[in-house]
C-alpha cells in the first residue's frame, strides 16, 4: 500500500518508492497512507457487519459449517485481486479497495472469528469454554506470529505478487480443511424440512429473523443483564483502542524508527509469539488454579497500560522491543472477557452473541479507524505519541468495569 501511495505521489518513481529508507518521514505520504487505510476499512467492515449477523444468526438456527466457509471464499477472491494488482504496481492503489468489498460483503476477518469461536463454543462443555477459546486466541496469535515473522522476508525473496499467491493457496487448504473435517449438529426433523425450502429462501428468512434475535438477546431479563451491559461496554472501549493503534502502529513505528516492513515483521512476530505462549500456557494454568476471568483481565489490562505508555515515548529499537514485556499479556484482556460474556448466556445464545461481540469489533473499528487515521497525522507536528497516551488513560475505564 505505502509502495503504491507513493507511486501515485510523485507520479511513478520506482526508485524512490521501492526503497523504504527514502521517504518513512515523510509527512505526506504518511498522511496519504492513513487516509487511504481510513477508506479501506470503511470498505471492508460496513458490509461485514450485516454479513457477520446473517452468519451468526445461521450458525444458532441451522448450519455451523456453512458460516465457517463463507468468509474464506471472499477472502480467497480478495487475495486473488492483490495477485492482480501488485503485478501491476502502476495501477491505482484504490483498485485494491475491490479486494476489501469482496471479502467484507462475505463476512470480513470478524466473521472468520466471531463463527470459529462459536464452533469451539458449541463443540465444548461449560466448564472448558475459558480453555477452548484461550486455545482459539492462542491459535490467532500463532497465527500472527508465524506470518509477522516470515512476511517482510518472504516478500523480499518472492516479491509481492507470488506471496499473495502463497497465502492464497494455503487459504484454499484452510478452505478444504473446514468442507472435508468441521462437522454439522444433527438436524432436527422440522429444520430438515426447512432445508427443503431452498438456499436463498432460507438465507433471507434466517437474516430476516437475525435484527429481532439480537435485540432479544440484549433485552431479554435474565440474572446478570446489568453485568452483561457493562461488560460489553468495556469490551468495546478496548476494541476501540486496539483497532485505533492497530491503524498506526506499522505508520508510528516507521515514522519514528524507520522500520520497514521486514522489521516490523520480527517485531510483531516476537510480540504476537510471546502473547500466543501466555494466552495457551499461563492463561489456562492461571484459571485452573483458581484465578478468576476477571482477574486475568485486570492484570492484562495493567500491562497493557504500561506498554502503552512507553511507547508514547520510544526512542530506539530497543526500548520499543522492551515492551513485549509487557505486551505479552495482551490476549488476557479479550480472552477474559470473551469467557465471562459467555458464561452469562445460554448456549443457544452462544453464536449470536459471539456474532454480537464481532459485530461491537466492526462498529468499533470504523470509529477507531475515522478517529486514529485521520487524527493521527495531524499530531506528527508536535506529538506521535499522543494516541498512545491517550489510549492508555481510555483503559481506565475497563479496568475500573472489570475489576
Amino acid at each position: 500500500m505505502y509502495e503504491k501511495v507513493c507511486l501515485a505521489r510523485y507520479n511513478q518513481d520506482f526508485s524512490l518508492c521501492t526503497n523504504v529508507t527514502a521517504y518513512y518521514a515523510d509527512k505526506t505520504i504518511q498522511a496519504d497512507a492513513n487516509h487511504f487505510y481510513f477508506l479501506s476499512s470503511i470498505v471492508l467492515v460496513l458490509p461485514s457487519l450485516f454479513s457477520t449477523l446473517a452468519l451468526g444468526a445461521a450458525a444458532d438456527l441451522w448450519s455451523i459449517k456453512v458460516p465457517l466457509l463463507i468468509p474464506f471464499v471472499g477472502l480467497i477472491l480478495c487475495t486473488a485481486n492483490y495477485v492482480i494488482q501488485t503485478a501491476y504496481m502502476s495501477l491505482s492503489v484504490y483498485l485494491l479497495l475491490i479486494s476489501d468489498a469482496v471479502f467484507g460483503i462475505c463476512g470480513g476477518y470478524i466473521s472468520v472469528i466471531s463463527t470459529t469461536l462459536s464452533y469451539g463454543v458449541k463443540t465444548t462443555s461449560t466448564s472448558r469454554r475459558s480453555i477452548r477459546i484461550a486455545g482459539i486466541e492462542g491459535a490467532i496469535g500463532l497465527g500472527g506470529t508465524i506470518g509477522y515473522a516470515i512476511s517482510g522476508t518472504v516478500r523480499e525473496a518472492l516479491g509481492y505478487s507470488y506471496t499473495f499467491l502463497l497465502m492464497m493457496v494455503l487459504q484454499v487448504i484452510a478452505f478444504f480443511y473446514i468442507l472435508l473435517l468441521a462437522k454439522d449438529p444433527e438436524i432436527a426433523s422440522s429444520e430438515a424440512d426447512d432445508d427443503r425450502r431452498g438456499l436463498i429462501s432460507r438465507v433471507v428468512r434466517e437474516s430476516t429473523a437475525a435484527f429481532a434475535d439480537y435485540w432479544q438477546l440484549l433485552t431479554t431479563e435474565r440474572r446478570f443483564s446489568f453485568l452483561l451491559g457493562l461488560n460489553l461496554f468495556a469490551l468495546a472501549v478496548e476494541l476501540l483502542i486496539f483497532a485505533g493503534l492497530m491503524d498506526i502502529q506499522y505508520s508510528y513505528l516507521r515514522y519514528k524508527l524507520g522500520w520497514g516492513d521486514k522489521q516490523y515483521g520480527w517485531f510483531s512476530g516476537l510480540q504476537y509469539g510471546v502473547t500466543t505462549a501466555t494466552v495457551l500456557i499461563v492463561y489456562p494454568f492461571l484459571y485452573i488454579r483458581g484465578f478468576t476471568d476477571g482477574l486475568l483481565g485486570c492484570l492484562g489490562l495493567t500491562a497493557k497500560t504500561i506498554a502503552l505508555l512507553m511507547l508514547a515515548f520510544v526512542s530506539n529499537s530497543a526500548m520499543a522491543y522492551s515492551v513485549i514485556v509487557f505486551t505479552s499479556l495482551n490476549r488476557f484482556v479479550s480472552t477474559s472477557f470473551r469467557s465471562f460474556i459467555s458464561s452469562l448466556i445460554q448456549n443457544n445464545e452462544q453464536g449470536k452473541m459471539f456474532s454480537l461481540i464481532a459485530l461491537l469489533e466492526g462498529a468499533t473499528g470504523l470509529l477507531a479507524t475515522a478517529i486514529y487515521n485521520n487524527l493521527y497525522p495531524k499530531t506528527l507536528s508536535f506529538f506521535p505519541g499522543f494516541f498512545y497516551l491517550l489510549s492508555a488513560a481510555l483503559l481506565v475505564l475497563p479496568l475500573i468495569i472489570l475489576g
